[in-house]
């Protein structure tokens, strides 16, 4: 007789779960994933919009590009089939501008550039580069990125340099933000190496050696929008039996007899043997209530906070910039309404016609209350931040907006050891995987879906 697994959860974590469970468990498993929202995919998800000349525009609303050196988004679409809709869009720092006192100043990359950036003052440079005389952490302990930085690298550095990118990209405070859930590889070329440079040469020599082997390139996007990977997957596996429903709401968990009664919004009861949990933590603390209380209260100290996107689509000739900018992350030290810009058509040319400009802005971060401003008073905010930032004056021919209220999960300093309690207070056949758990990016939640799916045939002993 098969077993019942239910995955509540229809975004990439849930859907690696299912895929991985349906690839390695055959006949023996009946897989069910729920999804309240009408398309699969969570934060990964693209818009197509189309000119009145008949092109394409792919708009991804989350993320658009995704590092190899976590090799599981480039592994997940070979094992799709879908590699050759993979593209390589180039170095994600170049042309790199980070917000210093209201002006958009190079991110310096190169020891020249370096030398002659006014992001940091001599004496910034010098502790900079005092790095490698500095000694290393030699306990385990966890520490927020701003204490890792200034201890590094100086405060200066932390400040005006490393802060901003790494808290830009999480969409945090560096000041809370867990070193060792959301950076660990600084860490761990740290431990390898004594230091960031030291580990950067060694790292460099590395691959210098593994030069003839080959290997992906260091950043990958699919080339019409991260859609297509979490269609091929939602699509191969109805073709092969899975039980998809969307739009289904989960009202609760209970226990019963050997598994779990879970109960949907329309009434119908579907009993599982085993339940993977694929929700933000928030969410599936209200949903894991009826199983146990203390589990749920633990859940709800992983904090999440409001985040958004807005696409814009100008006319390429409205648009002249003075700098070839592909990216500009605004610290929150800024006070300014959004958190970065990135213009995705120069960085992915085939994302929009030539003739039109593509950017996205992020929100959501240093003022939460945009995510609930409707569309045009968040265009009027957003079109006033970009003209002040960038002397962009020009009414965009096309607006695409993403929200995503209290759904981002924010690691705070002792973040895995809060998952390890957990985790070690979840009922047996419980389990629990995604962006709130051990890593926010895709390739981390793919990774956290394929080992929740691989904790449960092991607990079947299938």
């Amino acid at each position: 007789m098969s077993k019942n697994i239910v995955i509540i959860g229809g975004g990439i974590t849930g859907l690696s779960a299912a895929w991985e469970l349906q690839k390695h468990a055959g006949d023996s498993l009946h897989i069910t994933l729920l999804e309240r929202e009408n398309q699969w995919g969570g934060k990964i998800s693209t818009k197509k919009l189309i000119t009145p000349e008949g092109d394409s525009i792919s708009i991804d609303g989350g993320p658009e590009s995704f590092v190899t050196r976590k090799p599981e988004v480039w592994d997940l679409a070979h094992e799709l089939g879908i590699q050759n809709k993979l593209t390589d869009p180039g170095s994600e720092t170049s042309h790199m501008y980070v917000l210093d006192g209201g002006v958009p100043t190079p991110v310096p990359l190169s020891p020249a550039a370096f030398i002659r950036s006014p992001l940091m003052t001599t004496k910034g440079k010098l502790r900079m580069l005092a790095e490698p005389f500095i000694p290393a952490k030699r306990d385990n302990a966890d520490e927020s990125l701003a204490e890792f930085a200034s201890r590094r690298l100086g405060v200066e550095a932390m400040e005006k340099f490393i802060g901003p990118i790494l808290a830009g990209i999480y969409n945090t405070d560096p000041h809370r933000q867990s070193i060792l859930t959301t950076s660990p590889i600084m860490r761990e070329m740290e431990a390898e190496y004594g230091g960031l440079f030291k580990g950067a040469l060694g790292r460099m020599r590395a691959a210098r050696k593994q030069k003839n082997e080959s290997k992906p390139p260091r950043f990958i996007a699919f080339e019409q929008g991260a859609q297509d990977l979490i269609d091929a997957l939602s699509v191969q596996m109805e073709a092969n039996g899975a039980d998809l429903r969307l739009n289904v709401e989960t009202v609760k968990v209970e226990p019963h007899a050997n598994g779990y009664a879970v109960t949907l919004g329309d009434s119908e009861v579907l009993y599982a043997d085993a339940l993977i949990l694929a929700t933000p933590a928030n969410a599936s603390a209200q949903i894991l209530d009826g199983v146990g209380t203390e589990v749920s209260s633990m859940l709800e100290k992983i904090r999440h906070e409001n985040i958004g996107t807005i696409s814009l689509v100008y006319r390429a000739e409205d648009v002249q910039m003075a700098k070839r900018i592909h990216g500009l992350m605004v610290p929150r030290r800024e006070g300014r309404a959004i958190d970065a810009v990135t213009f995705t058509s120069l960085k992915m040319p085939t994302r929009a016609p030539q003739e039109l400009l593509l950017l996205r802005v992020f929100f959501g971060g240093g003022k939460p209350e945009l995510v609930e401003f409707e569309d045009d008073a968040l265009l009027s905010k957003v079109s006033e931040e970009l003209a002040d930032l960038l002397g962009i004056a020009a009414e965009p021919i096309e607006m695409v907006p993403f929200r995503w209220p209290c759904s981002f999960p924010q690691a705070d300093v002792g973040h895995l050891d809060l998952v390890d309690e957990i985790e070690n207070l979840l009922p047996k056949g419980v389990y629990v995987a995604g962006s709130s758990y051990r890593g926010i990016g895709v390739p981390d939640c793919i990774r956290q879906g394929q080992q929740a799916a691989d904790d449960v045939v092991n607990y079947l002993a299938l």
